[in-house]
């Protein structure tokens, strides 16, 4: 009776394993990306290649997948733990076990690939204090989730409460839970983030508008006398939903005005920069002069007379 009962409940033994071993994968990456994040911000070097950089996005991303993945993941296990106590699902059952060693296979394919790349960076003198704590931040986590599995595919007995599976549980509770405060700690407010991400589009806008400056003079041989022909009609403040200020200076030179929330060197390291003048701005209203060259003019195609 007690087999036929377990077989049964094969498929709520399926999705409760595969739930768990899922969120588990889920949440030890949100949490490795909040230290990553954290230790970029606090001890890497300034001039560092792309991944190595510090990001807000990378970090909210990260806070917000432990916020959510992190009490589902506790909640799942308890369940199941739940079951395998009360006798209703086999804790050595074989969907159990080949779901355990997959998911253990995977996440040490990936652990491993992740410290040949960190030992890599290392042999080839980057040698940095950010590196050697990455290092021990993927060494934690991993040797935390393998040294727990391995105790679990072991145990047999659930009637009671294990101890090592509580110390297990509150870590994660401890860990989770610090490294999100850590984080919110240092991410920009919801306000900041919009009016930086507003002042991007406008530097955007700016790149636009004088592209498109340069196209007329090419076509035309004289600078457009305002910003009201169709090309720049979609072009506008993203705050104000007003056109960008703009005025002739002489035949070839101009002026693009525009108001900056915060000054360009407030923003992150990775930011692209295209070397115009508004990619340096300050806070608040600011006039850039620009100029296009003689010889850019459009210049007639002889007719071939016949």
């Amino acid at each position: 009776m007690e087999e036929q009962n377990h077989k049964s409940n094969g498929a709520l033994d399926a999705f409760l394993n595969l739930f768990s071993l899922i969120t588990l994968g889920w949440m030890s990456i949100s949490i490795g990306l909040i230290l990553f994040q954290i230790i970029d911000k606090f001890f890497s070097p300034q001039k560092v290649d792309f991944y190595n950089q510090f990001s807000q996005s990378g970090l909210k991303f990260g806070v917000a997948s432990a916020l959510i993945i992190t009490p589902i993941f506790l909640m799942v296990i308890g369940s199941l733990h739940k079951h395998y106590k009360n006798n209703e699902l086999n804790p050595q059952s074989g969907i159990y076990r080949w779901l355990t060693y997959l998911v253990l296979l995977i996440t040490a394919i990936n652990i491993i690939g992740r410290l040949i790349q960190l030992v890599f960076q290392f042999l080839e003198g980057e040698y940095t204090l950010a590196s050697v704590l990455k290092i021990l931040v993927v060494l934690l986590i991993a040797g935390g989730i393998f040294g727990y599995y391995w105790y679990d595919l072991k145990r047999n007995d659930y009637s009671s409460r294990s101890m090592f599976s509580q110390i297990f549980m509150w870590l994660i509770i401890v860990i989770s839970l610090s490294s999100i405060i850590g984080a919110i700690l240092i991410i920009d407010s919801p306000v900041k983030t919009r009016e930086r991400k507003n002042d991007e589009q406008r530097v955007n806008h700016l790149n636009m508008i004088k592209g498109i400056v340069s196209s007329i003079y090419v076509e035309n041989g004289e600078l457009p006398t305002d910003l009201s022909t169709p090309r720049f009609s979609q072009i506008v403040d993203p705050d104000t939903g007003e056109k960008y200020e703009y005025s002739v200076i002489d035949e070839t030179k101009y002026k693009i005005c525009a108001t900056f929330n915060s000054s360009a060197q407030e923003w992150e390291n990775n930011r692209y920069f295209s070397g115009e003048d508004w990619d340096f701005h300050e806070a608040g209203y600011q006039c850039f002069e620009q100029s296009v060259s003689q010889f850019d003019k459009s210049i007639p195609v002889p007719k071939v007379i016949r």
